[in-house]
């Protein structure tokens, strides 16, 4: 079992036991905004949740998707890195955290926490994230977190009547290294 700690949070690996707590911070529609409308069901949820539970079985993990959670114990959302491409030491990244916890600095503190692991455990090279353009929230995280927007994938996803465009945000892990320091 994975678990790694910041100053006022616990990222661990998901338990069977998780889905509830998991389940309820996607459910409010500040956060359902920039997903589909296939993304938004209970059956969704518990196919992603499944999906997060079977890389603990894997003898060559690739997927490090942990659920966050207060020093409490109690589960407020989930963060990881994805390593997408082992040869050239690629990784994607992605964090989330229940909408009564925006605005405290807690996704930076597992972000940051999620990413040193990869670069620094996992050894990767590079780290991107893929948001919808809009999610200024998500934006605001990759930069603050060192990112750079690398492209604008335009009008590349169709859900909710509309077409939306995809940023890709990446830190190479010499720059997160300067990042760090500060």
């Amino acid at each position: 079992m994975l678990s790694l700690e910041t100053e006022r949070l616990l990222l661990r690996d998901f338990r069977s036991g998780d889905f509830e707590a998991f389940y309820a911070t996607t459910q409010d529609p500040e956060y359902q905004k920039f997903y589909s409308e296939k993304e938004s069901g209970r059956e969704f949820w518990q196919s992603i949740f499944d999906s997060l539970l079977v890389p603990l079985e894997v003898k060559e993990r690739m997927k490090f998707q942990l659920a966050i959670c207060l020093k409490t114990g109690e589960l407020i959302g989930t963060c990881g890195v994805r390593i997408e491409d082992c040869e050239n030491r690629q990784a994607s990244f992605g964090c989330a955290i229940a909408r009564p916890y925006w605005g405290k600095g807690l996704a930076v503190e597992a972000a940051h926490r999620i990413l040193k692991y990869g670069f620094s455990e996992l050894g990767m090279h590079r780290i991107y994230a893929e948001t919808i353009s809009e999610n200024a929230r998500a934006g605001m995280l990759a930069r603050r977190l060192g990112m750079r927007l690398e492209a604008e994938l335009r009008e590349n996803r169709f859900f909710q009547g509309r077409w939306w465009h995809t940023a890709i945000y990446a830190i190479l892990k010499d720059e997160w290294e300067i990042a760090s320091r500060r």
